[in-house]
């Protein structure tokens, strides 16, 4: 879990600075992908569907400290319901 100092950045830098907030998620959700890649490893975003639940487990109150991004790495799992395509396979070729 990513947890962010968030009131206190949306009252100075100011409201401009939620968009920082995520963008610095991102940013670091990137490098893991990376980092993940280049170790023999997978990784995915999850986004912040258990951020109450975090919050609660933490005992996190209030505003200060908000949970912005999930992340996750770990073995791949291959899912053998999806298929993989080309890139651009529904266009004609020439």
């Amino acid at each position: 879990a990513m947890l962010a100092e968030f009131e206190p950045r949306l009252i100075s830098p100011g409201p401009w600075f939620y968009r920082r907030l995520f963008w610095e998620t991102g940013l670091i959700g990137q490098l893991l992908y990376l980092e993940a890649e280049a170790a023999g490893v997978r990784a995915t975003g999850i986004g912040c569907f258990f951020d109450d639940v975090l919050h609660s487990v933490l005992g996190l109150e209030g505003q200060a400290l908000q949970s912005l991004y999930h992340f996750t790495v770990g073995g791949a799992v291959d899912d053998t319901r999806l298929r993989t395509l080309e890139a651009y396979e529904h266009l004609d070729r020439v």
